[in-house]
């Protein structure tokens, strides 16, 4: 089930969850997710790349965007990067999550959306 919706804007990709209007519904959307997969957010590691890339595997499949390494755009980061790329492999936008070392991309989606800057 594809949980995630993507919107670009000038600045930056903003990143929703398509589930309700309820103030709490990224949390419990993520966490049925977790459930469901058989993840225990007090045990595993919510924050892990693992587990982000497992919740975005939907959304990869069924749309342009895709994982783009740091290295692919001459990036000295470790955020983790979405992107679009031309049928030859070039990206051609590069959206990243800057504060990664403040919190996972998981855990900001986790209360709704989270802002992916433009690179």
């Amino acid at each position: 089930m594809d949980f995630i919706k993507a919107e670009k804007l000038e600045f930056g990709l903003i990143l929703s969850l398509t589930v309700d209007d309820d103030e709490n519904s990224g949390e419990t959307a993520i966490d049925d997710y977790l459930e469901t997969w058989g993840y225990d957010p007090k045990f595993d590691d919510f924050g892990c790349d693992e587990m982000m890339y497992e919740f975005f595997e939907d959304f990869i499949a069924n749309s342009e965007w895709e994982w783009i390494s740091p290295e692919e755009i001459g990036a000295l980061t470790d955020a983790p990067i979405l992107g679009i790329k031309d049928e030859e492999g070039n990206v051609l936008e590069a959206y990243g999550h800057m504060d990664y070392a403040v919190t996972s991309l998981m855990e900001a989606l986790r209360h709704g959306q989270v802002i992916l800057r433009k690179g």
